[in-house]
């Protein structure tokens, strides 16, 4: 997959459940200082439909926003990824990312740091 076939969306709002079997998810907020903090995560549906994966690609990096959607484009891009969602918190005010699902359970793994 080319990252020019990678659509980016805007994460849900509260009480939105992601439907896709498989997208990244970009997070960004401020430190004290005023400094970016991205999160970016790979979620995937879990064996048999039961719940979700949730895979830390990395977690509070000292990334602007923009660089960090590039680098999610380029992964999800060479995984055959989709989709990545984005929520930059230090433009928008407080913005929100979805629950994965409501009631859904998610597995966590760290994949870098």
């Amino acid at each position: 997959m080319k990252a020019a076939d990678v659509r980016i969306l805007p994460a849900l709002e509260p009480g939105e459940s992601y439907i896709d079997p498989s997208f990244v998810l970009v997070e960004t907020t401020a430190d004290a200082a005023g400094e970016p903090l991205t999160t970016i995560h790979h979620v995937s549906s879990g064996p048999a439909g039961d719940g979700w994966k949730v895979t830390t690609l990395g977690h509070s990096a000292q990334l602007s926003h923009a660089a960090a959607c590039e680098w999610a484009v380029s992964y999800a891009a060479s995984c055959n990824i989709p989709l990545v969602y984005e929520c930059d918190e230090t433009q928008r005010g407080v913005v929100y990312a979805a629950a994965l699902k409501v009631g859904s359970s998610a597995l966590s793994e760290s994949a870098a740091k």
